[in-house]
């Protein structure tokens, strides 16, 4: 599960967040801190914040860790160093909100982020998780307060920590930069600071910390809810899902990465069993394409015409078919594809045509991609009847988010979709052959 807190500075988010991760037991990332020790290596560096490409260069040797101290404290280390304490310097504040407004530098870091998200359950809390980084986390939550308040707050906390401030420190220059940092964070261009639509605001101007804490586990889902499947499908679902349960003792990995909403299954293709097999793996109703010809087999015909299969004479430049994935996903809908395009003859993965990462541009959605393994033996092309018993497995991998790639060009994102997505399979296929063991890459 992740939970996704955003809002200014001051608000209280690291505190709250780290509270709702203790009540939890979830693990607390703190992303501010993250650009910050970024911020920290550029001035360590003496580079020109203002100057993007020595920010850029800097990232080519960013090694950042997250350590538990003897009290499980946590502290940030860049490349060995300790800089917990440091990066919390009022000149961080400013470098940080500057240079988080490079696409350059939000992209490695949203990079770091997810990786860490999708591996346990976290509270993630920054100024985008719920926009951009998480934008289908399991809860998203908006915190703010009047500037005044977080101008208070910011300055017992900087003397509280420094308290040879005292006589430097003043209030009015801590909300003149309060404001000044509102203002970079809402209006750059790259990510900007605002509420996600399904996000649930919370003002903490008159809440201590407990009450807001309070307020978030009580919002909390008991479970990620999908939509209802239609009687039929669910019918269709449940038999055959009993069937390769029974016959192919069906196992199926890697269902903390799926998530409610529109997206694409992309998987990969050496049986006509695929199809069926992915249906009943995901916990919500997908829709497919299929050739026509499977629709002639008698009892698999019917079988995935209920499934909400679509017949097409083939992935390629079929324009309607293009259409009418689009508008699927345009409804919210699972469309599950085979990017592949056609059935392996031996089993082994095969080149990606281009068709998904031009469905990808156009509908704006993630790809959740995942490896199926056994049904070719199963079910070989060019055998006429599948066989009755044998070993199936399915496994989801880690979403890979389009907002990774609507910075590029058309050209470069279309190759960096499809080497992602083929990396992914390559990296599925080996967590299985290696045992399964732990959480699927």
């Amino acid at each position: 599960m992740i939970i996704a807190i955003d809002g200014p500075s001051g608000t209280g988010k690291s505190t709250v967040a780290k509270g709702v991760a203790k009540r939890l037991g979830f693990t607390f990332f703190d992303t501010g801190a993250m650009y910050r020790s970024v911020a920290w290596k550029i001035l360590e560096e003496n580079k020109d914040p203002s100057n993007e490409e020595q920010v850029s260069a800097s990232l080519s040797d960013f090694h950042y860790e997250i350590r538990l101290d003897a009290n499980q404290e946590r502290r940030y280390f860049v490349g060995g160093a300790d800089v917990t304490d440091a990066i919390r310097e009022p000149r961080i504040s400013s470098v940080a909100s500057q240079i988080a407004a490079y696409p350059g530098v939000r992209k490695a870091l949203v990079s770091i982020q997810r990786k860490f998200g999708h591996q346990c359950n976290a509270v993630f809390e920054g100024r985008d998780m719920g926009t951009i980084v998480f934008p289908d986390a399991d809860l998203k939550i908006f915190l703010s307060a009047n500037a005044e308040k977080r101008a208070e707050r910011r300055y017992r906390e900087l003397l509280a920590k420094f308290p040879d401030l005292v006589g430097s420190l003043q209030l009015s220059q801590i909300l003149k930069e309060i404001e000044e940092r509102d203002f970079k964070d809402t209006t750059r261009s790259i990510s900007p600071l605002k509420k996600a639509p399904d996000a649930i605001f919370i003002d903490t101007s008159e809440l201590t910390v407990d009450q807001a804490i309070e307020q978030i586990i009580l919002l909390l889902p008991c479970k990620k809810q999908y939509p209802p499947m239609k009687w039929s499908y669910w019918i269709v679902y449940s038999l055959a899902r009993l069937f390769f349960k029974i016959f192919f003792r069906l196992r199926v990995f890697g269902l903390e990465h799926f998530r409610p909403g529109s997206g694409i299954i992309a998987a990969n293709h050496c049986s006509n069993y695929d199809p069926p097999v992915l249906s009943i793996s995901c916990p919500e109703e997908v829709h497919f394409l299929a050739k026509q010809s499977l629709f002639r087999i008698p009892l698999l015909g019917k079988l995935i015409r209920i499934l909400n299969s679509h017949p097409v004479a083939g992935l390629g430049n079929d324009t309607q078919t293009f259409r009418q994935v689009l508008q699927l996903l345009q409804e919210r809908k699972k469309v599950l594809l085979f990017p592949e395009g056609t059935r392996s003859l031996d089993g082994s993965l095969q080149p990606l045509e281009r068709g998904l990462s031009f469905i990808v541009k156009k509908a704006k959605c993630p790809i959740f991609p995942c490896y199926i393994k056994g049904t070719f033996l199963a079910w070989p092309p060019g055998r006429g009847f599948p066989k009755l018993f044998g070993k199936i497995s399915c496994v989801f991998g880690t979403p890979i988010e389009w907002s990774d790639f609507e910075e590029l060009d058309k050209k470069e994102a279309e190759k960096e979709i499809t080497e992602r997505t083929s990396k992914a399979f390559k990296e599925l296929k080996e967590w299985l052959e290696a045992g399964a063991k732990g959480t699927p890459p």
